[in-house]
Protein backbone atom coordinates (compact mmCIF):
# COMPACT_ATOMS: atom_id res chain seq x y z
CA UNK A 1 0.00 0.00 0.00
CA UNK A 2 1.39 3.63 -0.85
CA UNK A 3 1.61 5.31 2.46
CA UNK A 4 0.70 9.14 1.29
CA UNK A 5 4.00 10.75 2.39
CA UNK A 6 4.05 13.45 -0.42
CA UNK A 7 6.25 16.21 1.31
CA UNK A 8 4.18 18.63 -0.03
CA UNK A 9 1.43 17.38 1.83
CA UNK A 10 2.65 16.38 4.85
CA UNK A 11 0.93 18.35 7.42
CA UNK A 12 -0.86 18.53 10.44
CA UNK A 13 -4.20 19.76 9.45
CA UNK A 14 -5.85 21.62 12.57
CA UNK A 15 -8.12 23.93 13.64
CA UNK A 16 -5.40 26.19 15.52
CA UNK A 17 -4.99 27.50 12.03
CA UNK A 18 -8.23 27.36 10.25
CA UNK A 19 -11.64 26.60 12.94
CA UNK A 20 -14.37 28.44 11.40
CA UNK A 21 -14.23 29.96 8.36
CA UNK A 22 -14.99 34.30 9.46
CA UNK A 23 -16.67 36.48 6.70
CA UNK A 24 -15.07 39.98 6.88
CA UNK A 25 -11.89 41.34 7.76
CA UNK A 26 -11.19 37.85 10.75
CA UNK A 27 -9.34 35.33 10.97
CA UNK A 28 -9.39 32.25 12.82
CA UNK A 29 -6.26 31.00 15.25
CA UNK A 30 -7.22 28.29 17.77
CA UNK A 31 -11.06 28.81 17.35
CA UNK A 32 -10.75 32.42 18.74
CA UNK A 33 -11.67 35.38 15.94
CA UNK A 34 -8.80 37.72 15.48
CA UNK A 35 -9.17 40.69 13.51
CA UNK A 36 -6.46 42.74 11.79
CA UNK A 37 -4.60 44.93 13.62
CA UNK A 38 -1.60 47.13 13.08
CA UNK A 39 -0.06 44.75 15.47
CA UNK A 40 -1.23 41.67 13.70
CA UNK A 41 -1.83 42.52 9.85
CA UNK A 42 -3.39 40.55 7.43
CA UNK A 43 -1.24 38.16 5.41
CA UNK A 44 -3.24 36.90 2.90
CA UNK A 45 -6.85 36.31 1.96
CA UNK A 46 -8.73 33.84 -0.33
CA UNK A 47 -12.52 34.59 -0.97
CA UNK A 48 -13.58 36.55 2.15
CA UNK A 49 -11.69 34.56 4.81
CA UNK A 50 -8.46 36.58 5.93
CA UNK A 51 -5.24 35.03 7.69
CA UNK A 52 -3.08 37.73 9.74
CA UNK A 53 0.59 37.14 11.23
CA UNK A 54 -1.18 35.41 14.24
CA UNK A 55 -2.69 32.78 12.41
CA UNK A 56 1.01 31.85 11.27
CA UNK A 57 2.68 31.90 14.41
CA UNK A 58 -0.02 29.95 15.54
CA UNK A 59 0.71 27.28 12.29
CA UNK A 60 4.53 27.70 12.78
CA UNK A 61 4.27 26.38 16.86
CA UNK A 62 2.09 23.52 15.72
CA UNK A 63 4.24 22.41 13.21
CA UNK A 64 7.77 23.11 14.45
CA UNK A 65 7.27 23.49 18.53
CA UNK A 66 7.87 20.33 19.12
CA UNK A 67 10.63 19.81 16.83
CA UNK A 68 12.65 23.05 18.36
CA UNK A 69 12.08 21.32 21.74
CA UNK A 70 13.35 18.17 21.00
CA UNK A 71 16.49 19.87 19.09
CA UNK A 72 17.14 22.26 22.00
CA UNK A 73 17.20 19.04 24.28
CA UNK A 74 19.53 17.58 22.51
CA UNK A 75 22.09 20.42 22.63
CA UNK A 76 21.39 22.54 19.50
CA UNK A 77 21.90 26.57 20.12
CA UNK A 78 18.46 28.69 18.82
CA UNK A 79 21.11 29.93 16.50
CA UNK A 80 21.66 26.72 15.01
CA UNK A 81 18.32 25.83 14.85
CA UNK A 82 17.64 29.05 13.55
CA UNK A 83 20.34 28.80 10.37
CA UNK A 84 18.75 25.37 10.02
CA UNK A 85 15.35 26.68 9.34
CA UNK A 86 16.18 29.60 7.09
CA UNK A 87 18.97 27.18 4.94
CA UNK A 88 15.42 25.10 4.21
CA UNK A 89 12.85 27.66 4.09
CA UNK A 90 11.43 26.27 6.52
CA UNK A 91 8.77 28.95 7.31
CA UNK A 92 8.82 29.87 3.12
CA UNK A 93 7.10 26.28 2.82
CA UNK A 94 4.78 26.27 5.86
CA UNK A 95 3.15 29.68 4.23
CA UNK A 96 2.97 28.09 1.36
CA UNK A 97 0.96 25.01 2.92
CA UNK A 98 -1.37 27.59 4.85
CA UNK A 99 -2.51 29.07 1.21
CA UNK A 100 -2.76 25.26 -0.13
CA UNK A 101 -5.33 24.55 2.61
CA UNK A 102 -7.18 27.88 2.59
CA UNK A 103 -7.40 27.22 -1.82
CA UNK A 104 -8.37 24.00 -1.31
CA UNK A 105 -10.93 24.27 1.64
CA UNK A 106 -12.69 26.71 -0.31
CA UNK A 107 -12.71 24.54 -3.64
CA UNK A 108 -14.25 21.97 -1.87
CA UNK A 109 -16.79 24.21 -0.20
CA UNK A 110 -17.98 25.42 -3.38
CA UNK A 111 -18.72 22.01 -4.74
CA UNK A 112 -19.84 20.60 -1.59
CA UNK A 113 -16.93 18.12 -1.28
CA UNK A 114 -17.05 16.87 2.14
CA UNK A 115 -18.13 18.33 5.51
CA UNK A 116 -17.56 21.93 5.61
CA UNK A 117 -15.87 23.28 8.60
CA UNK A 118 -17.84 26.71 8.38
CA UNK A 119 -20.46 24.69 9.19
CA UNK A 120 -19.69 23.83 12.46
CA UNK A 121 -21.08 26.85 14.32
CA UNK A 122 -20.04 28.00 17.44
CA UNK A 123 -23.19 26.52 19.31
CA UNK A 124 -22.35 23.22 18.32
CA UNK A 125 -18.68 23.85 19.48
CA UNK A 126 -20.04 24.54 22.99
CA UNK A 127 -21.64 21.27 23.40
CA UNK A 128 -18.92 19.47 21.76
CA UNK A 129 -16.63 19.89 25.02
CA UNK A 130 -16.36 22.27 27.44
CA UNK A 131 -12.48 22.71 26.72
CA UNK A 132 -13.13 22.82 23.29
CA UNK A 133 -10.49 20.89 22.86
CA UNK A 134 -12.88 17.79 21.12
CA UNK A 135 -14.85 20.56 18.65
CA UNK A 136 -10.88 21.56 17.35
CA UNK A 137 -10.16 18.20 16.74
CA UNK A 138 -14.01 17.87 14.80
CA UNK A 139 -13.29 20.80 12.91
CA UNK A 140 -9.85 20.17 11.97
CA UNK A 141 -10.54 16.10 10.90
CA UNK A 142 -13.20 18.02 8.35
CA UNK A 143 -11.31 20.42 7.11
CA UNK A 144 -8.60 17.26 6.97
CA UNK A 145 -11.22 15.32 5.11
CA UNK A 146 -12.33 18.16 2.87
CA UNK A 147 -8.84 18.96 1.15
CA UNK A 148 -7.52 14.71 1.03
CA UNK A 149 -10.95 14.53 -1.18
CA UNK A 150 -10.64 17.71 -3.06
CA UNK A 151 -6.50 16.24 -3.82
CA UNK A 152 -8.16 12.89 -4.72
CA UNK A 153 -10.48 14.23 -7.08
CA UNK A 154 -7.80 16.35 -8.89
CA UNK A 155 -5.54 13.33 -9.10
CA UNK A 156 -6.03 11.72 -12.17
CA UNK A 157 -4.66 7.93 -13.91
CA UNK A 158 -5.06 5.47 -16.71
CA UNK A 159 -7.79 3.54 -15.59
CA UNK A 160 -10.04 0.75 -16.80
CA UNK A 161 -13.10 -0.65 -15.25
CA UNK A 162 -14.01 -4.49 -15.60
CA UNK A 163 -15.51 -7.30 -14.19
CA UNK A 164 -13.81 -11.09 -14.03
CA UNK A 165 -14.61 -14.48 -12.36
CA UNK A 166 -11.52 -16.39 -10.83
CA UNK A 167 -11.66 -19.71 -11.81
CA UNK A 168 -9.06 -23.11 -11.66
CA UNK A 169 -8.61 -24.08 -14.93
CA UNK A 170 -8.95 -22.99 -18.57
CA UNK A 171 -11.13 -25.28 -19.28
CA UNK A 172 -13.53 -23.80 -16.72
CA UNK A 173 -12.87 -20.38 -18.11
CA UNK A 174 -14.05 -21.92 -21.41
CA UNK A 175 -16.80 -23.41 -20.20
CA UNK A 176 -18.26 -19.64 -18.90
CA UNK A 177 -16.84 -18.35 -22.04
CA UNK A 178 -19.38 -20.46 -23.76
CA UNK A 179 -22.25 -19.75 -21.21
CA UNK A 180 -21.63 -15.87 -21.55
CA UNK A 181 -22.25 -16.78 -25.45
CA UNK A 182 -25.17 -18.04 -24.94
CA UNK A 183 -26.53 -15.28 -23.25
CA UNK A 184 -25.88 -16.16 -19.60
CA UNK A 185 -25.60 -13.03 -17.20
CA UNK A 186 -22.34 -12.53 -16.09
CA UNK A 187 -23.19 -11.22 -12.50
CA UNK A 188 -24.65 -14.51 -11.99
CA UNK A 189 -22.17 -16.93 -13.16
CA UNK A 190 -19.84 -14.58 -10.64
CA UNK A 191 -22.18 -15.10 -7.79
CA UNK A 192 -22.36 -18.69 -8.44
CA UNK A 193 -18.63 -19.80 -9.68
CA UNK A 194 -16.69 -17.36 -7.54
CA UNK A 195 -18.64 -16.08 -4.23
CA UNK A 196 -16.06 -14.74 -2.47
CA UNK A 197 -15.13 -12.69 -5.29
CA UNK A 198 -16.14 -9.15 -5.84
CA UNK A 199 -20.15 -8.57 -6.16
CA UNK A 200 -21.31 -9.51 -9.58
CA UNK A 201 -17.40 -9.96 -10.23
CA UNK A 202 -16.98 -6.41 -11.26
CA UNK A 203 -13.48 -4.97 -10.11
CA UNK A 204 -14.51 -0.80 -10.09
CA UNK A 205 -12.25 1.33 -11.60
CA UNK A 206 -8.56 0.37 -11.70
CA UNK A 207 -6.11 2.27 -11.69
CA UNK A 208 -2.78 1.60 -13.80
CA UNK A 209 -0.46 -1.31 -12.04
CA UNK A 210 -2.88 -1.61 -9.15
CA UNK A 211 -3.90 -5.33 -10.93
CA UNK A 212 -1.62 -8.26 -11.96
CA UNK A 213 0.37 -7.46 -14.58
CA UNK A 214 -1.55 -9.68 -16.70
CA UNK A 215 -4.57 -8.11 -15.80
CA UNK A 216 -3.58 -4.80 -16.48
CA UNK A 217 -1.96 -5.58 -19.91
CA UNK A 218 -5.73 -6.88 -20.72
CA UNK A 219 -7.48 -4.16 -18.90
CA UNK A 220 -5.88 -1.49 -21.48
CA UNK A 221 -5.21 -3.71 -24.69
CA UNK A 222 -8.54 -5.87 -24.73
CA UNK A 223 -11.88 -4.49 -27.11
CA UNK A 224 -14.56 -3.45 -25.07
CA UNK A 225 -17.43 -5.42 -23.96
CA UNK A 226 -15.07 -8.61 -25.10
CA UNK A 227 -15.00 -11.57 -22.87
CA UNK A 228 -11.45 -12.69 -22.39
CA UNK A 229 -9.79 -15.64 -20.89
CA UNK A 230 -6.66 -14.66 -18.97
CA UNK A 231 -4.16 -16.34 -17.18
CA UNK A 232 -2.52 -15.27 -13.89
CA UNK A 233 -0.84 -16.18 -10.87
CA UNK A 234 -1.47 -20.05 -11.54
CA UNK A 235 -5.72 -18.78 -12.07
CA UNK A 236 -7.64 -18.31 -14.97
CA UNK A 237 -9.63 -15.34 -15.59
CA UNK A 238 -12.97 -14.32 -17.48
CA UNK A 239 -11.95 -10.67 -17.86
CA UNK A 240 -14.27 -8.52 -19.73
CA UNK A 241 -13.40 -4.61 -19.34
CA UNK A 242 -16.30 -2.75 -19.68
CA UNK A 243 -14.89 1.09 -19.65
CA UNK A 244 -11.67 2.66 -20.27
CA UNK A 245 -10.07 6.36 -19.61
CA UNK A 246 -6.52 6.65 -20.23
CA UNK A 247 -4.07 8.97 -22.67
CA UNK A 248 -1.09 10.95 -22.85
CA UNK A 249 -2.98 14.36 -21.69
CA UNK A 250 -4.35 14.27 -17.99
CA UNK A 251 -7.78 15.46 -19.16
CA UNK A 252 -7.58 12.20 -20.61
CA UNK A 253 -6.92 10.29 -17.35
CA UNK A 254 -9.31 9.43 -14.90
CA UNK A 255 -9.61 11.04 -11.81
CA UNK A 256 -9.89 8.56 -8.01
CA UNK A 257 -12.89 8.61 -6.66
CA UNK A 258 -11.71 9.04 -3.29
CA UNK A 259 -8.89 9.31 -0.82
CA UNK A 260 -8.94 6.18 -0.18
CA UNK A 261 -8.72 5.21 -3.53
CA UNK A 262 -5.75 7.19 -4.10
CA UNK A 263 -3.83 6.04 -1.17
CA UNK A 264 -4.03 2.33 -1.71
CA UNK A 265 -3.29 2.53 -5.29
CA UNK A 266 0.32 1.53 -6.07
CA UNK A 267 1.24 4.44 -8.03
CA UNK A 268 -0.15 6.75 -5.96
CA UNK A 269 2.43 8.55 -5.34
CA UNK A 270 3.66 9.19 -9.46
CA UNK A 271 0.31 10.11 -10.28
CA UNK A 272 0.43 12.90 -7.48
CA UNK A 273 3.20 14.14 -8.92
CA UNK A 274 2.31 13.85 -12.61
CA UNK A 275 -1.12 15.47 -12.21
CA UNK A 276 -2.16 16.69 -9.14
CA UNK A 277 0.71 19.47 -8.42
CA UNK A 278 0.17 20.97 -12.05
CA UNK A 279 -3.12 21.17 -11.36
CA UNK A 280 -3.00 22.86 -8.25
CA UNK A 281 -0.15 24.80 -9.49
CA UNK A 282 -2.41 26.18 -11.88
CA UNK A 283 -5.23 26.45 -9.66
CA UNK A 284 -3.32 28.91 -7.45
CA UNK A 285 -2.08 31.19 -10.43
CA UNK A 286 -5.70 31.14 -11.59
CA UNK A 287 -6.88 32.48 -8.09
CA UNK A 288 -4.37 35.05 -7.73
CA UNK A 289 -4.77 36.17 -11.19
CA UNK A 290 -8.92 37.20 -10.49
CA UNK A 291 -7.70 38.47 -6.92
CA UNK A 292 -9.57 35.49 -5.28
CA UNK A 293 -5.96 35.07 -3.81
CA UNK A 294 -4.44 37.85 -2.05
CA UNK A 295 -1.20 38.01 -0.57
CA UNK A 296 -0.08 40.94 1.37
CA UNK A 297 2.43 42.90 -0.28
CA UNK A 298 5.99 42.26 1.23
CA UNK A 299 5.36 39.74 3.63
CA UNK A 300 7.99 37.76 4.66
CA UNK A 301 7.54 34.44 6.01
CA UNK A 302 11.10 34.88 7.66
CA UNK A 303 10.10 37.52 9.46
CA UNK A 304 8.19 36.12 12.14
CA UNK A 305 9.76 35.07 14.89
CA UNK A 306 10.24 31.02 15.26
CA UNK A 307 8.08 29.60 18.23
CA UNK A 308 11.33 29.22 20.61
CA UNK A 309 10.15 28.04 24.41
CA UNK A 310 10.05 31.27 26.52
CA UNK A 311 12.96 31.93 28.54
Amino acid sequence: MWRFTVRRFAWALSALILMIALSGCQSTANGVTSQVTPDNPQMFRVGGDVYTVADFSSRLKLELGAGIDSLLQQGQTREEIQQLVDQQNIRGSIFDRMIQDALLTQYARSRGIGVDPAAVDSAVLAQLAPSGDSAAQRVGQAQNQQILEVLARNTRADMFHARSIAVASESDADTLLADLKGGADFAALAAERAPDGPKGGDMGWVAKGDSPAELDSAGFSLALNTPTKVQSGGLWYVFEVLERQAGETAAEKRPFDNFEQLQNSQGGQQFYQETFIPWYDQFRKDAEASGDLVIAEGFDPNSVPLPFPEQ
